[in-house]
């Protein structure tokens, strides 16, 4: 394995605004996603706990809130939040597109 890899996410399967890189950089234990809303888009609520994953979501672009446990987090570009495995989230896009950079590792 080299000690770098690199991809643009532009180049990975769209899977309805998911572009999921994991397997693109060759990561053994680490998720990496980005994610292009569209105005108004949301999420479904959902956790890692099963898997035991942290999660990170870094907002690049645009406004969005994310729910967390029923706390709202109205988040702006450059905003990031971390979220426990157990945790319940939800993203809802805002009045404009917005894209995330998500990770999340054991």
């Amino acid at each position: 394995m080299s000690d770098y890899t690199t991809v643009n996410y532009r180049d990975v399967d769209d899977r309805g605004g998911m572009h999921f890189l994991r397997d693109e950089l060759d990561c053994e234990n680490l998720g990496v996603t980005v994610l292009e809303c569209d105005p108004g888009w949301e999420g479904k609520p959902h956790d890692h706990g099963d898997e035991g994953h942290e999660e990170v979501y870094v907002l690049t672009v645009g406004e969005a809130t994310v729910t967390v446990e029923g706390d709202e987090i109205e988040m702006s570009e450059g905003d990031a939040v971390r979220i426990a495995p157990d945790a319940t989230r939800k993203i809802h896009g805002g009045d404009t597109e917005s894209r995330f950079v998500l990770m999340g590792a054991p």
